[in-house]
């Protein structure tokens, strides 16, 4: 690359300019006194053009389909057609091929007949990737780790890492990843809750992070990973947990619309989805109330546990059927289903059952947050310690973070894959993910 290069959406309409762009050689079509050759790159695609007369003519006719190559050349007003969408092509004065692509084993543009299994699609997902749906897939993805940094960093979070080492559970003890660290036994981080509220203790205040985390969950659905990366935040000094609900819708809005400054363009072309931004403000219903709704559709429901798949589902069929709304949370969730660190109190609805001051946000039928007060008290936080079975000796380190002044605080966890999967309608987790993980994928 020895002069500046042009990318394809930046291409000037004017007709005579001297220009160099690179990319691959998405589909080439030749006849005996021409060829023509569509150029894709991460922006756009442009077909070039080169007629029996260069004398690289010869040298395009073994230019194989996914080359990459570097093309000099003049830009002409043509007729607008699919190839040429914006009524100019490029006339190739010179091209250098970079790489000559080999057979592909898939191909890059779907075409009728051909099928490719998802197991197939993963095993070569950085061919995948080059389709333009998927990129733009992963462009809208960028965005909303941006969208979200934004709009945190704005109302006064502190970006922070935490570690992804850990000697005790943070979550659930049947969902870790045990590995050996010099003889003894850690384990890989399922949340960085522990940490985000060790934050908060060190005065820190609004802390919000972007990371991988793991789940040792054996399951094969559409919507879980092994590998994952967790949107999170805490924030402190709050006065109640409609705080907390409030800066989250707030922080989701702000990510739909940053995708779709960033990429709605593309999104609206090769997904269909003209617009995802968010109009209307999130439901929010208690579990009282939503046991009620499943109830008078024939659902039985438990009183004391989580939500189910089938039940979350419902629910969001209720918020869009009697609503029009794609967004619902669901609060005080039974103390049972929750963990220690939730802060404890009673329904509003009875005034007896015991539950958290807690929520989750579920998007069209798929729950996408969980966030909570959390128990500031360190003596009713070691009782309720105690109260889930767990050993308190190996959270102690955690416990003394509330022994010397800790805010009232909460915060969330949410999977920004599954909130793009379910903005973009995606049929599976996979597809918002550039790397899967799952119980049967490590490799690539």
């Amino acid at each position: 690359m020895k002069t500046k290069r042009t990318h394809i959406a930046e291409i000037p309409k004017e007709q005579g300019k001297k220009i160099e762009i690179a990319g691959h050689a998405q589909v080439i079509r030749g006849q005996s006194a021409v060829m023509f050759i569509i150029l894709r790159d991460i922006t756009g695609t442009v077909q070039c053009v080169i007629d029996k007369a260069n004398p690289q003519f010869e040298l395009a006719q073994t230019i194989t389909t996914e080359s990459i190559l570097e093309i000099k050349g003049t830009i002409v007003e043509t007729k607008v057609t699919n190839s040429t969408p914006n009524g100019i092509e490029i006339q190739i004065e010179s091209f250098e091929i970079l790489s000559l692509a080999e057979a592909l084993p898939i191909p890059i543009i779907e075409k009728g007949g051909i099928e490719v299994t998802p197991e197939v699609s993963q095993d070569w997902r950085f061919l995948t990737v080059r389709r333009v749906r998927n990129a733009t897939i992963m462009k809208a993805l960028s965005a909303l780790d941006r969208g979200y940094s934004e709009f945190l960093i704005s109302q006064g979070f502190i970006g922070t890492h935490t570690p992804k080492l850990m000697a005790t559970a943070s979550e659930s003890n049947a969902e870790l990843f045990k590995l050996d660290y010099f003889g003894k036994t850690a384990y890989l981080a399922q949340s960085p809750q522990l940490y985000k509220q060790m934050a908060i203790a060190a005065g820190l205040e609004r802390v919000f992070e972007i990371a991988p985390l793991f789940r040792a969950d054996p399951s094969f659905t559409t919507r879980h990973a092994t590998e994952f990366i967790g949107h999170d935040a805490e924030m402190g000094y709050i006065n109640d947990f409609s705080e907390v609900m409030d800066m989250l819708e707030k922080a989701i809005m702000h990510i739909a619309e940053t995708i779709h400054e960033t990429c709605g363009s593309d999104i609206e072309k090769y997904l269909g989805i003209s617009d995802i931004r968010i109009k209307k403000p999130f439901l929010r219903i208690t579990m009282h109330k939503a046991r009620e709704i499943l109830k008078n559709r024939g659902i039985q429901t438990d009183d004391g546990k989580d939500l189910s798949t089938a039940e979350e589902k419902a629910i969001g069929e209720w918020a869009k059927q009697e609503h029009d709304n794609d967004f619902v949370f669901v609060t005080e969730f039974p103390w049972a289903a929750r963990p220690f660190y939730h802060k404890k109190s009673v329904s509003s609805d009875d005034g007896v059952t015991p539950i958290t001051i807690s929520a989750d946000l579920i998007c069209k039928g798929v729950e996408l947050v969980t966030t909570a007060q959390r128990e500031e008290n360190y003596e009713k936080l070691v009782t309720q310690c105690k109260e889930k079975g767990l050993h308190q000796e190996g959270l102690q380190w955690y416990l003394d973070c509330f022994r010397f002044g800790m805010p009232p605080h909460g915060g969330w966890g949410m999977g920004g894959g599954r909130l793009l999967k379910q903005l973009l309608n995606l049929e599976t987790l996979r597809e918002a993910t550039f790397l899967f993980r799952g119980p049967n994928r490590l490799t690539p």
